[in-house]
């Protein structure tokens, strides 16, 4: 398997553009096979234990290679059906009280912005915001302004969905941790993306997806738990499989895995298709996905700056950066631009809630030249005709 194999197993992209990987990326053919294949054979005869021990083997191989590719260990993560599942489980876990605070970014998607939201109308928490600019040391120190002794979680991405700046994520967590407060990252949109080391970063939670840059199915994803923090986080979503051992009176032991925070029935094909993708891109080499989405992502920011006025607002560095690449053309609007994009040039772009100027660009492995000359030449059109 070569990366040139990688838009073959994509049939969207002999029809579109397809520049919305940050969003819904399209889901690979053989990891489709592969759902498939398990879906029908635990369909057999679900119960019987021959079928369920192989679907269940082949489900925590999955998570063995999650384990991997994040640089975790396999008793570390939690399998479930996107990142908010493990933003809600700190979230859930934290016993809050009147005056706490969190620390998010200016830059968090609604995943990881709602469920903070309800706390503050619960519990009365309070949420205070780091800006996210390109000067890191502006980011830091403002961020080491805002904790304070009240401060509970911090709970930022990786990388920004807006503009794909990859945040100081080890420095703040560093900053954080001398304050004795856990950090969460919101790894969505760095999982598969650019390098992901765990331990490395030193983070105390890591949430993933596998929908995007991974190219597995929607509904599959997870979250990564360090393995001090698995029994300092209290256990509010538990139930049939999280135990150890249990009686009928009341008692019971946990887990002593992160997977103490999945219960009840799983949908396990579309989880071994997960680890159909990982094989995929393992068999590849991840540094051979990483350097050629950066390569890629050059590219297009070069391409993007010959058009006229238009205002490149992700790092130009890619060291500073991710797939994702934002950018706005003064005079036309984000909605207007992608419509025209999509309507006449089948290139599929995405725009971003709360900002009616900018418009996202993701790219990956399957993107090629070609597409980048379309891209330029429609604006360059647009900017002319107005369509």
């Amino acid at each position: 398997m070569n990366i040139s194999d990688i838009r073959a197993l994509t049939p969207i992209v002999q029809e579109y553009a397809y520049f919305q990987t940050s969003g819904f990326s399209p889901t690979l053919e053989p990891v489709i096979d592969e759902v498939e294949r398990w879906a029908r054979y635990q369909n057999r005869a679900p119960a019987l234990p021959e079928v369920y021990t192989q679907m269940i083997n082949l489900f925590e191989a999955a998570r063995g290679k999650v384990a991997n590719a994040l640089g975790a260990d396999a008793d570390e993560i939690v399998l479930g059906e996107n990142a908010t599942i493990g933003i809600n489980i700190v979230a859930n876990g934290i016993d809050w009280q009147p005056g706490d605070n969190l620390i998010l970014s200016t830059h968090e998607h609604p995943g990881n912005r709602i469920p903070w939201y309800n706390f503050v109308q619960r519990y009365g928490v309070q949420l205070r915001f780091v800006n996210v600019v390109h000067d890191e040391e502006q980011m830091l120190h403002e961020f080491e302004q805002l904790i304070d002794a009240r401060t509970r979680l911090v709970s930022i991405s990786h990388v920004s969905r807006r503009t794909g700046q990859r945040l100081p994520v080890k420095a703040l967590t560093e900053i954080a941790h001398q304050r004795e407060v856990p950090v969460l990252l919101d790894g969505a949109q760095s999982f598969g993306a650019i390098p992901v080391d765990v331990h490395a970063l030193g983070c105390d939670f890591y949430a993933f997806s596998g929908h995007k840059y991974m190219m597995a199915s929607q509904g599959t994803g997870g979250f990564y738990v360090r393995r001090d923090r698995i029994e300092w986080l209290k256990p509010s979503w538990i139930g049939s499989h999280s135990q150890k051992e249990m009686d009928l009176d009341g008692h019971m032991t946990l887990l002593d895995e992160a997977k103490r925070f999945e219960f009840g029935t799983r949908n396990l094909a579309d989880q071994i298709g997960f680890g159909k993708a990982l094989d995929i891109w393992a068999e590849i080499g991840w540094a051979n996905v990483f350097a050629a989405i950066a390569a890629y992502t050059d590219r297009l920011k070069a391409a993007l700056l010959t058009v006229p006025n238009l205002i490149v607002e992700t790092p130009l560095p890619y060291e500073q950066s991710s797939g994702i690449v934002t950018f706005n053309i003064p005079g036309i609007g984000a909605a207007a631009l992608s419509a025209r994009l999509l309507d006449r040039d089948h290139i599929l772009t995405s725009t971003l809630e709360a900002n009616s100027d900018s418009l996202r660009i993701s790219t990956h492995v399957f993107n090629n030249d070609e597409e980048i000359a379309r891209l330029v030449a429609a604006l360059l059109r647009i900017q002319e005709s107005g369509y």
